[in-house]
C-alpha cells in the first residue's frame, strides 16, 4: 500500500540533511532500491501510475483509545494530497477532510473549513515528500544521496535498511524484506499533531497484493515513538496516470 501510506505520511510533521555516503555504500543502496522498485512492478510501472485512490478502514490508536475510521486518501505526485474520512467515537461520526496541493492546504472538520497556515504546509509539504520517497518512484534519480543502515527484524523478517536524504528535507530510512524485496517500514521524524513535539513515526507494511501490475501493502501499522498511533487495511486501491484537479480543490 504505498500509496496509503504517502497520505499516512501527510497527516504527522523536520528535516535532515546528510553528508553523501561512501561510494561503495551508496553504491549497495541503490542496488537495494533497484532491487525493491523491480519487487513492487518496476520502474516504468510505478512512474506511470502517478495518481492513485485507495479507499480503507482501521483505528486510531492514540491516547490509550481505539477510534474506528474509515475513508479514502488520494494522492498524486510529490505534493497533493487528499484524505477523507469518518471517524467514530462516543457514538457519534465526524468527517474529516484534509487537503494539500502544492503550496496550499486545507482541513475541514463537520462543516467548518479552515486554511493551513505557513508552518502546517510547512509541515504538510514535509511529510507528502516523506510519503512520496516511500513510493519508490524517485528514488532512482541523482537528486537523492542513499546510505545503508544495516540489517533488522521487521515483522518477524531480516529486513535491509536505506536511508534516504535530499537537500533541505527530511531524512527517510526505508527497510525492506531481504528475500521479498517489499518495503516493509518506513521511518522518519514527525511533528506530533496533538502535543506538537517531534517524535519518531514508524510505519509497517505488510499484506501485499497485485494491484494493475504493482504490488501494493493492503495493511498498515504506525507507531510513534514506539507506541501504537494507528492500524488498518486497505479495501480497494486504483492507479491512474493523472486525476482532475477539481480533486484537490478547497473541500
Amino acid at each position: 500500500m504505498s500509496h496509503v501510506r504517502y497520505a499516512l505520511a501527510a497527516l504527522g510533521f523536520v528535516f535532515a540533511a546528510a553528508a553523501p555516503a561512501p561510494a561503495d555504500d551508496a553504491a549497495d543502496a541503490r542496488a537495494l532500491v533497484e532491487k525493491a522498485v523491480k519487487a513492487h512492478g518496476g520502474q516504468d510501472k510505478l512512474e506511470k501510475f502517478a495518481a492513485v485512490t485507495t479507499a480503507f478502514k482501521g483505528k486510531f490508536l492514540a491516547m490509550g483509545q481505539a477510534i474506528d475510521m474509515a475513508g479514502e486518501v488520494v494522492t498524486q505526485g510529490a505534493d497533493q494530497v487528499k484524505v477523507d474520512v469518518e471517524v467514530e467515537a462516543g457514538g457519534q461520526k465526524v468527517r474529516v477532510v484534509n487537503v494539500f496541493n502544492k503550496d496550499k492546504g486545507w482541513m475541514k472538520l463537520g462543516d467548518e473549513t479552515k486554511e493551513m497556515d505557513k508552518d502546517e504546509v510547512a509541515e504538510a509539504k514535509e511529510q507528502a515528500y516523506a510519503g512520496w520517497v516511500a513510493t519508490l518512484d524517485p528514488l532512482t534519480g541523482k537528486a537523492f544521496t542513499l546510505a545503508t543502515v544495516g540489517e533488522a527484524k521487521v515483522n518477524d523478517r531480516p529486513a535491509l535498511g536505506v536511508k534516504v536524504s535530499r537537500k533541505d528535507r527530511r531524512d527517510v530510512d526505508l527497510y525492506f524484506d531481504k528475500e521479498t524485496g517489499l518495503l516493509v517500514k518506513s521511518e522518519t521524524r514527525v511533528k506530533d499533531e496533538g502535543s506538537g513535539q517531534e517524535v519518531t513515526q514508524e510505519t509497517f507494511y505488510d499484506g501485499y497484493k497485485e494491484v494493475q501490475g504493482t504490488k501494493q501493502a493492503m495493511k498498515f501499522t504506525v507507531k510513534r515513538d514506539g507506541k501504537p498511533f494507528m492500524e488498518g487495511e486497505a479495501t480497494e486501491v486504483t492507479l491512474a496516470e493523472k486525476l482532475d484537479a477539481s480533486v484537490f480543490a478547497k473541500p
